[in-house]
């Protein structure tokens, strides 16, 4: 019995053991298992970032590209006073900082203007602007706008007289170094026509910048029931149809015309000089007697 007690002991004190180990084992276990994860967190965000600001390094700048856009228009108002809103017109353009390019007027028998047609000429950022305030001149009865993209055309240009002034430098430079009366020539000419094609290329960039800078508005003001019909330009293969059945039948009654007007003419010709052809056939056949010799 004494034996069977001491053994019982020893077996609970093991058991206590063992558990306090496996919970000490356990509670050891848990840092270790949660600390790598909480240190992994953070070693992947630096390497996320680290590889794209690699890839922010890598890339190409992308450059600030300017679109340039060339905007035109077309504005029809009626109005009874034409002569007040065309000066409204000319103070509205003036205050956006644009000029009249062009002014047509007409005017009836006692000298009022009842016409207007203004092209103006308005700062690109403020067409839109331009638009609204002339359409308040009076009724609005027709409004045209177009915008093109003509930014690859200015990029070309612009790289291009880079190219021809860096060649001009270039010829220069061989003029100077020339030593001949030939090459002299010879320089001098190429020097001379590659200059001609710098102006040619300097003045197409003037022209875009202008179309860029500055938008163009066709301005009609006219009387109620007195504006002009827009015509639409019509194009394909129909309107090709039709006009050459047009320019047909034209041609086909043009030629009757002249048909009936020569008809009669050609009647009475027919009746005189018929007769007389076959008369004259007659008279040949005929054979002439000659007398006998005594």
């Amino acid at each position: 019995m004494a034996a069977g007690v001491v053994l019982a002991a020893v077996a609970l004190a093991g058991c206590s053991g063992d558990g306090g180990n496996d919970a000490a084992s356990s509670d050891a276990a848990a840092p270790e298992y949660s600390g790598p994860q909480d240190k992994a967190a953070p070693q992947a965000d630096t390497a996320g970032g680290a590889g794209e600001a690699k890839e922010k390094a890598g890339a190409p700048a992308q450059p600030n590209l300017t679109r340039a856009i060339v905007k035109t228009g077309s504005l029809t108002v009626e109005h009874a006073d034409v002569d007040k809103q065309r000066q409204a017109a000319i103070s509205v353009v003036t205050s956006l900082r644009g000029q009249v390019a062009s002014e047509d007027t007409g005017s009836d028998n006692d000298g009022r203007i009842t016409r207007a047609n203004l092209v103006l000429k308005v700062p690109t950022p403020s067409y839109e602007t331009a638009i609204q305030r002339l359409s308040e001149l009076g009724t609005r009865t027709a409004i045209h706008q177009e915008s093109s993209d003509v930014t690859e055309q200015v990029v070309d240009v612009d790289s291009r007289i880079a190219s021809q002034r860096a060649s001009l430098e270039r010829m220069r430079a061989l003029l100077a170094k020339a030593t001949t009366i030939a090459e002299i020539v010879s320089v001098e000419s190429e020097l001379t026509r590659r200059e001609a094609d710098l102006e040619a290329l300097l003045a197409k960039q003037k022209a875009l910048s202008g179309q860029t800078e500055l938008a163009t508005l066709s301005l009609v003001i006219a009387e109620p029931g007195k504006a002009p019909v827009t015509v639409k330009d019509d194009r394909g293969f129909l309107t090709g149809l039709k006009g050459g059945w047009n320019a047909f039948t034209t041609t086909f009654f043009a030629l009757t015309t002249v048909l009936g007007a020569l008809l009669p003419f050609l009647v009475a010709l027919a009746l005189i000089g018929i007769p007389l052809w076959r008369f004259r056939h007659r008279i040949r056949r005929t054979p002439v007697t000659t007398p006998e010799q005594p």
